[in-house]
């Protein structure tokens, strides 16, 4: 009995809050549409009124005509205003009558059409005999017509305002707020209009979440309610500017927005050449953006949700087919044109190429010609004399001399020295000019291959995941937007393992920054699954968002950096960070010598390393296009060692990579083993690629990852120290092993030191 007693409160309960709910929405629908209904048009006609209730609900009917109704009542000494009750009662009766009929009267252009018609009719029968009045009765059920489009339109809108609108719906719904507002441009208070500031502080408000399309269509829906209440071409052009400019402006935070708006709205108006009306419209300007900067947090928020656009959504397996084998397309076709290439490269090389037998001819045509021992010296011995032409050669780019063997059988022993000199020089600058094209070719075919697998290498793991939740996507979203984040796209995907992540595109806005711990914690709520902290990385006009979930192991990492040079410039570059899809990375590059240039040549190594790794592209393409750049950054002699490691925060997995690294030691299972690269650094030769393992750890592992100036002294004497280490924080150990090699160093010219140290933990 007692359980039933509390069910039937809580029945109670409900029902009274819906009651006081229902309360609520008629309320506002008397309230609005008294305010629409309020807008005085020139020629005294007031078109709004059948057009609200018309597409008022058939459940709030009732509340607008009550609205209406008592706003015709307000200016009846002025107007005719028994055409206006009569169009009322009209529309009343036939929604009434056809809503229960028919499910079409809910269609805006059937409400619109019912409002223009009943608009004419009433107008016409009250007109009869008065030509101009006869056209503003037309005038007005036209205007009736498209206002009750558009207050139908949003109002079928309105449900769905909260996750964003677009398009034709949100000019619907700006039109409308705007037509609210008419009613309001004739309240004055000493020459300012009360409707000319809210239509300022509502663009500011608009285009700050709608950015450059809200701001645009907000300020022409402005100024065509202030031509329609007869306001004047030099307010209806500042709103119109101040639409514009605050749409633009919008991403470089509120303040910069309000300043655009203001200056905006003063060069329009003085346009007018009134200066009155020109200070009239800037005091305007100054309270509507006062107005917008005092607004509340709440509104900001509701504001936020509805005029920010719905993000874009990943679609499931269709999208992903046609984008996987897009993306495929497009690496063949780039691997074509690397193949291309290379063949005619070797087909130009073969052909372009100097030849040496032309170079002999080309000395003998110069030096021999007339003399008596040719036919001997080139044809009877022609082999000893192309012998006795290399020794020349050769004695020339030694000692720029002769040999004196050749002066005893040659008769003109100084021309064929000069003619070897000439046409030599020449013959070793198209060699060398050959050879330098060849390497620029080389490199470009190398470049459309290393796209080609970049290409190959988001196709698969494009493929790999699983599926895209495009409902989750839409509640994120929507979620998002209570925290101020007003996302652009934004996808949720789970892969083949069954791990989920969020990727969301939110405009980067100027003083706005986003909380990962904020996100986090609306994202975990909503998913009922833990995640990670949030990636958040920035472009220029853009903050990608990265999740995933929560990883069995976690890593803490400590470096340390000692610098060779007196300047306090170290060679040697790194990068720690996470891909945001469960992986975390190492990356170290050890620059050739020491100091500025060495730091140069680390930094951009790992920094373009990183950032492509970042990007999802796999190791060896990335070392592929790294290798490239580093070949041609200068003239000059430019390398780069590249050593990574890629720990899977799930599965444990870490893999090795190193590129003329120093050796890597792993402490796995209280036993400590050497990681050791034969591989070249980037930047010496063309083809150059990983030397690579893998291995897998579990909480309580110790991976050391290290420069060239951190082992001089072999890495015994760290296995050693790695062996005893325990209970100390990843920081110390790298201070530990980095300061021992740094006692360790005898040579006069000692190397950049630097250590990174990651142990691997059970995650909380």
């Amino acid at each position: 009995m007692k359980e039933e007693t509390i069910k039937g409160l809580k029945h109670k309960k409900i029902a009274f809050a819906d009651v006081i709910k229902e309360i609520g929405l008629h309320t506002v629908f008397c309230a609005f549409s008294f305010l629409i209904s309020r807008g005085i048009l020139p020629g005294h006609i007031l078109p709004f009124g059948a057009a609200v209730v018309s597409a008022a609900p058939a459940d709030y009917v009732a509340a607008a005509a009550v609205g209406v109704f008592f706003s015709y009542i307000w200016p009846a000494a002025e107007i005719r205003i028994f055409r206006y009750f009569a169009a009322l009662f009209a529309i009343v009766a036939i929604k009434c009558i056809l809503v229960a009929i028919t499910k079409h009267f809910t269609k805006p252009i059937v409400i619109a059409l019912t409002a223009g018609l009943v608009s004419l009719g009433a107008g016409l029968v009250s007109t009869v005999g008065y030509p101009q009045q006869t056209v503003l009765a037309v005038v007005e059920a036209a205007l009736s017509f498209t206002a009750a489009y558009f207050f139908a339109k949003t109002i079928n809108a309105y449900p769905a305002m909260l996750k964003g609108v677009k398009g034709e719906e949100l000019a619907c719904l700006l039109i409308t707020v705007n037509i609210v507002l008419i009613g309001m441009m004739s309240l004055n208070i000493g020459g300012i209009s009360v409707g000319n500031i809210l239509a300022i502080a509502f663009i500011l408000l608009v285009s700050r979440y709608g950015q450059s399309y809200a701001g645009a269509v907000g300020g022409i829906a402005a100024a065509f309610a202030v031509a329609l209440s007869g306001g004047g071409l030099a307010v209806a052009l500042s709103l119109c500017l101040a639409g514009l400019f605050g749409g633009i402006f919008a991403r470089l935070g509120k303040y910069a927005q309000v300043i655009a708006v203001v200056l905006s709205v003063l060069f329009a108006s003085a346009l007018g050449q009134e200066l009155i009306k020109t200070v009239e419209i800037f005091i305007e300007s100054l309270f509507g953006s006062a107005l917008f900067l005092v607004v509340p947090s709440g509104a900001a928020k509701l504001l936020g949700k509805v005029f920010s656009p719905p993000a874009k959504t990943a679609g499931e397996k269709g999208v992903k087919k046609a984008v996987t084998m897009r993306l495929r397309f497009a690496s063949s076709a780039l691997a074509d044109v690397s193949n291309t290439v290379d063949t005619v490269s070797a087909e130009l090389s073969r052909i372009n190429c100097p030849d040496f037998d032309t170079l002999l001819k080309n000395i003998e045509q110069d030096a021999c010609s007339g003399c008596t021992l040719r036919v001997n010296c080139w044809e009877g011995r022609k082999a000893d004399t192309a012998s006795s032409v290399l020794e020349m050669i050769k004695e020339l780019r030694q000692n720029g001399g002769d040999t004196e063997d050749f002066k005893m059988r040659c008769l003109r022993p100084e021309r064929v020295k000069e003619a070897t000199d000439l046409h030599y020089s020449d013959y070793a600058a198209r060699v060398a000019a050959e050879n330098r094209i060849s390497d620029v070719r080389s490199v470009v075919s190398e470049q459309f291959s290393g796209l080609s697998q970049m290409l190959s290498d988001l196709a698969e793991e494009f493929e790999r995941d699983e599926a895209f939740d495009e409902r989750l996507a839409a509640k994120i979203t929507t979620a998002l937007k209570n925290i101020e984040i007003n996302p652009t796209e934004c996808g949720c995907k789970t892969d083949k393992f069954g791990r989920m992540s969020v990727e969301i595109i939110a405009p980067k806005i100027r003083g706005v920054k986003y909380s990962r711990m904020k996100i986090l914690k609306q994202i975990e709520v909503l998913l009922s699954r833990d995640f990670e902290p949030p990636t958040i990385t920035e472009s220029v006009d853009k903050v990608y968002i990265t999740l995933t979930e929560r990883a069995a192991i976690r890593i803490s990492s400590g470096v340390c950096q000692i610098a060779s040079s007196p300047s306090g410039i170290c060679g040697d570059a790194y990068n720690l960070f996470s891909d945001g899809k469960g992986r975390s990375f190492a990356v170290l590059s050890d620059g050739m010598g020491s100091g500025g240039r060495a730091a140069v040549d680390g930094a951009m190594a790992s920094g373009l390393m990183a950032r492509l790794l970042k990007a999802g592209f796999g190791y060896d393409s990335a070392l592929a296009i790294l290798n490239s750049a580093m070949l041609f950054k200068s003239t000059d002699e430019s390398l780069a060692t590249v050593d990574v490691a890629a720990l899977d925060l799930y599965s444990g997995r870490l893999d090795m990579l190193k590129a003329g690294a120093a050796p890597t030691l792993v402490r796995r299972n209280g036993r400590c083993s050497v990681a050791k690269s034969t591989s070249l650094p980037a930047g010496i030769l063309r083809e150059i690629g990983f030397d690579k393992a893998a291995i897998t750890l579990r909480a309580g592992d110790v991976v050391l990852m290290m420069s060239d100036g951190a082992c001089a002294d072999g890495v015994d004497w760290i296995c050693k120290e790695l062996d005893t280490w325990c209970d100390k924080s990843a920081e110390e150990l790298a201070e530990h092993i980095a300061y021992g090699a740094k006692r360790r160093q005898t040579t006069p010219r000692p190397d950049d030191i630097t250590v990174i140290a990651i142990v691997v933990e059970k995650a909380d």
